[in-house]
């Protein structure tokens, strides 16, 4: 079992979230985004030890604040192989599959943002980063997106157990978080599966 906090980490509605193991002092973050100092009191309101940061991607907005998380700390810092090369010290994940060393957190490798997108199952959660937002999908028009990767991507987010909830790297959306199954209703991109009406859906993220 996991407890999950979000944090509302400024920029452009930008997400972040810690992971409370239960039963254990740890706690894990995805995404740090500007958060360093919110996801440090949190760990300290709540008598957490920051261990370990997953990231979904390389975006600066999304690892604005790593390096004053890890000042002074030895965490070990989670990234898909592709984009490893941009963090310094980075651990590899493996290309799919479960975390070493972090039992109950899979990665799931969904390419369509940035090459080297990641998707993370924990518990009944699903963080998205910015694959697929609540309403909305991420942009694959700029450096490293590909609409052919993203459309795949969505293709396997849509094979999940349909009971998880997401956790987007942006609140782009109606509300914060809904289960996969409810996001397959109301998010056209997530439900389309003909790849020429998808890509005449595109324009619409960058209107």
């Amino acid at each position: 079992m996991f407890h999950i906090v979000t944090i509302d980490a400024g920029g452009d509605a930008n997400r972040s979230y810690l992971i409370y193991p239960e039963h254990a002092p740890e706690a894990w973050c995805v995404d740090p985004s500007y958060a360093g100092e919110a996801i440090l009191d949190a760990c300290s309101r709540d008598g957490r030890r920051l261990t370990e940061v997953l990231l979904t991607h390389t975006h600066g907005d999304h690892v604005a604040s790593l390096n004053r998380l890890r000042a002074g700390r030895n965490l070990r810092v989670w990234v898909h192989p592709i984009e490893a090369a941009r963090i310094r010290g980075a651990a590899p994940l493996p290309s799919e599959g479960p975390v070493p060393a972090l039992d109950g957190v899979e990665a799931i490798h969904t390419p369509g943002h940035t090459p080297g997108g990641v998707c993370y199952r924990v518990g009944g959660a699903l963080f998205t980063g910015d694959v697929l937002f609540v309403d909305w999908i991420g942009r694959t028009d700029l450096a490293g997106g590909d609409p052919a990767a993203m459309f795949r991507s969505l293709a396997r987010l849509r094979a999940l157990p349909p009971e998880l909830a997401i956790h987007p790297g942006h609140h782009y959306g109606s509300v914060e978080s809904r289960s996969l199954g409810e996001e397959l209703a109301a998010n056209k991109f997530l439900a389309c599966t003909d790849y020429p009406t998808f890509l005449r859906l595109l324009p619409e993220l960058t209107a």
